[in-house]
């Protein structure tokens, strides 16, 4: 009797199907939990739970589900992809609570409820019990971090109005002007929260107890850099940490406090207390200007590098064209029968204008191609973020200006 045997290629589409199979559910992911009202936490029945799938920041198709007696709701048959973000959120009475970025590598079921409250508009009950400001400067900017502790002292959560009155908003914070790269931290998301000019607003509400809300951005250096905050809320603590003792902090509002370590890094600190709605902070913070940016030293020096070139090439051109007259005498004391005597066939060679370099090329035409590649490799720099608007305004205006000058010298003699 033959023994039994398996073809290979049999168990290779085995193999295969196996580990597309394990692979398919390693990848599953399932999204639930519960929509629970107030302290009491009594669930809420027939609230519809959206599903948000983002891909980057561009969002894509999501899905819906309603609550059951439970409150309970469940999103399956999604997949754990790094590239993708996934926030689920619910609205109850006109106020939008979202959780998001939900964790992918926790295995395959993710929880995530939701605690909803009546909606008021007291703001009596809201304070901010804590508004730190981290501010680490960088070659071309100063990097910031804003982290709020909202505390909501009442059994409602607080939705305010918007910047245009015409959207509600939960936390409004006054921000500094020429804020770039905005990111969301804690306490907030893309679909919720806005940036308009010098104010951000979130859609959430300010639920009972204590949340946090963070973010950050960068500002251009620029001279003085103006750091002003304009406060929607009591605000009982504002400090400002800054990782460079070089910077200098100027404000009324706020008092040097010494340094303090932190995350391994010692900070300068300043501090206030007990700021009231509508107050605005004046902050202002200097050594953070051109010069601090080391990288505009070279493109500063160049244009005098370029002209003591240009000095040094028409030195040599003055030279050489001296000792080739120098030259002539000499030709002179020659006997009559070996001096060449212009005919009308054999014209004298007239002299090298002034402007004009040994081996015919002009000299400021070279310069002026050197002035154009400085231009062309700052506007580069520009691209890559080695230099703020401001600072890469100032360099090619000065490099320009001395281009202008070496064309209107060009100009006066004639040369093209």
């Amino acid at each position: 009797m033959r023994p039994f045997s398996i073809p290979t290629a049999v168990l290779t589409a085995l193999t295969i199907t196996l580990a597309l199979s394990s692979a398919s559910a390693a990848s599953a992911l399932t999204i639930r939990g519960t929509v629970v009202k107030g302290e009491e936490r009594r669930p809420v029945t027939g609230q519809t739970v959206q599903l948000h799938v983002l891909r980057g920041n561009e969002e894509e198709k999501g899905s819906t589900a309603v609550t059951g007696p439970a409150g309970e709701y469940q999103f399956s048959g999604l997949r754990a992809d790094p590239a993708l973000s996934y926030y689920v959120s619910t609205e109850y009475e006109n106020a939008f609570y979202t959780e998001g970025p939900l964790p992918q590598d926790q295995g395959p079921t993710v929880t995530q409820g939701f605690v909803v409250y009546d909606v008021g508009r007291d703001i009596s009950a809201v304070q901010v019990k804590n508004h730190h400001i981290i501010i680490e400067h960088q070659p071309d900017a100063l990097h910031v971090t804003e982290i709020l502790i909202f505390e909501n002292k009442g059994r409602t959560a607080f939705l305010g109005t918007g910047p245009d009155h015409a959207e509600n908003a939960g936390a409004r914070i006054g921000l500094p002007a020429s804020v770039k790269g905005f990111e969301q931290g804690m306490g907030g998301d893309p679909q919720t929260t806005h940036v308009r000019g010098r104010e951000l607003s979130s859609e959430r509400p300010i639920p009972p107890g204590v949340r946090p809300f963070s973010f950050s951005y960068r500002i251009p250096l620029s001279g003085r850099v103006d750091l002003s905050h304009r406060l929607y809320f009591p605000t009982a603590s504002f400090v400002v940490l800054l990782d460079d003792p070089k910077l200098k902090l100027e404000s009324k509002a706020l008092e040097h406090g010494g340094t303090r370590d932190q995350g391994g890094k010692q900070y300068v600190v300043y501090s206030g207390a007990s700021f009231g709605v509508g107050q605005e902070v004046r902050i202002r913070i200097g050594g953070a200007g051109f010069w601090s940016n080391p990288k505009v030293y070279p493109w500063l020096i160049a244009p005098f590098a370029i002209l003591g070139a240009l000095w040094v090439a028409a030195r040599s051109g003055k030279r050489a064209r001296e000792a080739a007259r120098a030259g002539e005498p000499r030709q002179a004391a020659a006997p009559i029968e070996r001096r060449a005597v212009p005919t009308a066939s054999a014209p004298a060679r007239p002299a090298l204008p002034m402007t004009q370099p040994p081996g015919g090329a002009s000299t400021d035409a070279d310069f002026r191609k050197a002035y154009l590649f400085l231009v062309a490799a700052l506007d580069e720099g520009l691209e890559r973020g080695e230099f703020s608007r401001e600072t890469h305004a100032l360099i090619r205006q000065n490099l320009k200006r001395r281009l202008q000058a070496l064309l209107a010298e060009e100009s006066a003699s004639g040369v093209r």
